[in-house]
């Protein structure tokens, strides 16, 4: 039962034969590989933005566009996806984000000028906005939303490795290999990811429901709005930022007014009334902030602050990435049956200690590099564990009805709270310390939020139970 006032699960939905599934190997690797292919270039493209520069003639800040077009196209089709899995199937939405994310993948690695180079990092934007809520969807269609925890504790960990990997890969292969086959290597992924679906997926017919995009302008530009007003935060015109920040403030009003009156909304942005749904997003935000941020925070201190090269950066966070790994197989194993926000309370301290370890670290010696070491352990087996179940904590709070909407709210989230997490660290002007303890200060705003919600559960499931 649901408390209509909070929207919190009182209990457990009753078991089915179809939520009781597990994902089979074979769906397992499909899902695996189409969520790696959006993560691969992403986490690559900043280190990769001095070699793409130098190649088309242009500055680096020209070929920085084609990051912001990445973002900007992204969010778009995060926006629409929901609508366009329910229109035709989250199969079919599935199938032709990857065809199309191989095809942008190819025309980007060709690329012989920057206005080709920056509108085919659009183009994969736009289909990678579409292929991790369709992942998501297809793996909520097997198993169901019981099974989501333990299902993206696989799918959703190349989103919590590729961060921390990515930027030290690629700088150890952009010189061996060139960048252009840093972006072609996703045409044989998606090519194996395509071939492997045969037969494998379950079938997604959609219905004769009204597409909306129209519906949809208003949030579409309202999203981008605020992603632009954000990234350009000490980049761009005070001005110009605010001018932007009211008009997409008062779209996206628009968008939500009309999606809650709509019979068929593009987001169902109505999941907000529930008060544990709001919760999640915050923390979604939260999370995404706190994990970008750190990311960026750890390159900045290690290579500005303590006079290191950008690979002790890379090596720390690889170490920050084998702790995520571990905590994946603490969500599988002991934790598997732990109620999500206790945990994700506990991540989002365990991210604090780490990051302040890591940003009160002075100096360059043994020890320093010891206390570096453990931090970045630590802050990797907390943020892992938070971002894995905070992915899947949405669909505990959720009916069946609204599960379709769950993947495109918690990456849009995420992602906004990534740009929130980068802006902020970029324009910092204070001490390492002081930032450590800024990121700290938000990691435990997000564990009082995931405490609340874990005792209203509590007290739901003590009256309705």
């Amino acid at each position: 039962m649901t408390n209509p006032d909070t929207g919190v699960q009182a209990t457990p939905p009753t078991p089915s034969t179809q939520t009781t599934q597990t994902l089979r190997p074979r769906t397992t690797a499909v899902l695996l590989l189409a969520a790696v292919l959006p993560l691969i270039d992403s986490s690559l493209v900043n280190v990769l933005l001095p070699a793409i520069g130098h190649d088309l003639g242009a500055p680096e800040s020209s070929a920085q566009l084609g990051v912001s077009g990445y973002m900007l196209a992204a969010t778009a089709g995060i926006v629409v996806s929901t609508t366009c899995m329910r229109r035709y199937g989250a199969r079919n939405v599935w199938i032709g984000s990857v065809l199309g994310f191989g095809l942008a993948s190819a025309l980007v690695g060709a690329s012989a000028t920057l206005p080709v180079f920056v509108a085919a990092r659009a183009l994969q934007g736009a289909a990678c906005g579409f292929i991790m809520p369709a992942v998501q969807q297809i793996a909520a269609d097997v198993v169901g939303r019981e099974g989501m925890r333990a299902a993206l504790a696989t799918i959703g960990l190349p989103a919590v490795l590729a961060p921390a990997f990515g930027p030290l890969l690629g700088g150890v292969l952009v010189d061996a290999v060139g960048w252009r086959v840093l972006f072609l290597v996703n045409v044989p992924v998606a090519v194996i990811s395509l071939l492997l679906a045969r037969g494998v997926l379950p079938p997604g017919t959609g219905t004769r429901a009204p597409l909306g995009l129209g519906q949809a302008l208003p949030g579409v530009l309202g999203m981008v709005g605020v992603l632009w007003a954000v990234s350009s935060l000490g980049t761009g015109s005070t001005g110009m930022i605010l001018l932007t920040v009211v008009t997409a403030v008062g779209l996206l009003v628009v968008f939500c007014l009309a999606d809650l009156r709509s019979a068929a909304p593009v987001l169902d942005v109505s999941l907000y009334r529930g008060r544990a749904f709001t919760t999640v997003m915050l923390l979604s935000l939260i999370v995404g902030a706190v994990f970008y941020g750190t990311l960026l925070s750890t390159s900045l201190h290690v290579q500005a602050g303590l006079g290191r090269p950008a690979w002790v950066a890379g090596v720390l966070l690889g170490v920050q990435g084998l702790g995520a790994w571990a905590a994946r197989s603490l969500v599988k194993g002991p934790l598997a049956s732990a109620d999500a926000f206790p945990v994700i309370g506990a991540g989002l301290l365990m991210t604090a200690v780490g990051t302040l370890g890591v940003q009160a670290v002075t100096s360059w010696g043994t020890g320093a590099v010891t206390v570096a070491t453990v931090s970045c352990l630590v802050r990797g087996l907390g943020i892992g564990a938070c971002t894995l179940l905070t992915l899947s904590a949405a669909y505990d709070v959720v009916e069946d009805a609204q599960a379709p909407a769950v993947g495109a709210h918690t990456r849009l989230m995420l992602q906004i709270g990534g740009a929130f997490g980068t802006a902020i660290v970029g324009v910092w002007a204070g001490s390492a310390l002081g930032l450590g303890l800024l990121v700290g200060t938000v990691a435990l705003v997000g564990a009082a939020a995931a405490a609340g919600l874990w005792r209203l559960r509590c007290r739901t499931i003590d009256r309705y139970g």
